[in-house]
């Protein structure tokens, strides 16, 4: 476990601090699978309210510190700001929600978890109209939630603050209007989005990219003319030649184009085949070719 944890590179985002490169999604995990996570090695958990398991999320996280396993400064822990918390003091709400469910003092990033603040209707994660479209709330100004986002950063209560979701426009209006960087932009991305184009105006404004559902939500359906990744003959091939799973190219392409990869998998030999990837290197041709699978399906 100790070797995997070594191998592990830390990527220094713009305000100084380090992420783990590979993280563990926990969107409907239980505190088994995260226990599982910390003994396969991951040190990375991306968290959210909208998942509403953070208690869970922090039991198991704080059990493993008690028994010795990690220390707290080892942890890299995300949380999200859902975008019905987005309204004038709520920010702040949310991250001191998530901090009391998960049990710790601060965060190490705290994202805007989409660009598209909605009404605060009761406790409804996503109020609708009697049409059944989302009601958006228009009165909300991203750049004004990100100015708190840069206060709970002043406060203490989380290191680093960034987005998730955000397009180009958005994030520059976010720069040209306020003193912070975001340091992360946290997007889908997997063989068949490869969001090359994002990555390039990411890294040239120092900002970093996090691909959540790397393996493209390979548990899902996909339509009857549509493969998943991991069953592309590419993909397969090369899983072959370096010994190691489908998944675990696909999150191995996106750790060499210096991309940040959180997988998530409630199955024992999936959580730790997808982080012991870092014994073998794909060649500039291999991403290249993984990279013209773009197809721009999200």
């Amino acid at each position: 476990m100790s070797s995997i944890v070594e191998k592990v590179p830390l990527i220094r985002l713009n305000d100084g601090n380090y992420i783990p490169i590979i993280g563990f999604g926990t969107f409907c995990v239980d505190e088994n699978v995260v226990r599982i996570a910390i003994d396969a090695g991951y040190r990375h958990f991306d968290c959210a309210d909208f998942y509403q398991n953070e208690d869970v999320i922090g039991t198991a996280l704080r059990k493993a510190i008690n028994e010795g396993k990690v220390k707290r400064e080892d942890l890299f822990i995300t949380s999200k700001v859902w975008p019905t918390w987005l309204g004038k003091g709520r920010p702040l709400k949310s991250a001191q929600r998530s901090l009391k469910n998960l049990g710790f003092d601060y965060l190490d990033l705290l994202l805007i978890h989409w660009p598209t603040p909605l009404k605060q209707v009761d406790n409804d994660f996503l109020p609708r109209d009697q049409n059944d479209k989302c009601l958006l709330d228009e009165s909300i100004k991203l750049i004004d939630v990100w100015k708190e986002f840069e206060e709970i950063k002043s406060a203490g209560l989380t290191r680093s603050i960034g987005v998730s979701n955000f397009n180009p426009e958005q994030i520059d209006d976010l720069i040209k209007n306020s003193s912070t960087v975001p340091a992360v932009n946290q997007v889908e991305s997997h063989p068949f989005i490869s969001n090359s184009k994002l990555l390039k105006w990411l890294r040239e404004r120092g900002i970093e990219m996090t691909a959540y559902s790397p393996l493209a939500s390979a548990g899902m359906e996909w339509n009857k003319s549509t493969l998943s990744p991991l069953e592309v003959p590419l993909i397969k091939n090369l899983a072959i030649k370096y010994g190691v799973t489908p998944a675990a190219i696909c999150i191995k392409w996106q750790i060499q184009r210096g991309v940040t990869a959180i997988p998530k998998s409630s199955t024992k030999d999936r959580i730790y085949s997808n982080i012991d990837i870092f014994d073998f290197r794909m060649t500039d041709e291999e991403i290249s070719s993984i990279e013209d699978l773009n197809r721009d399906l999200k």
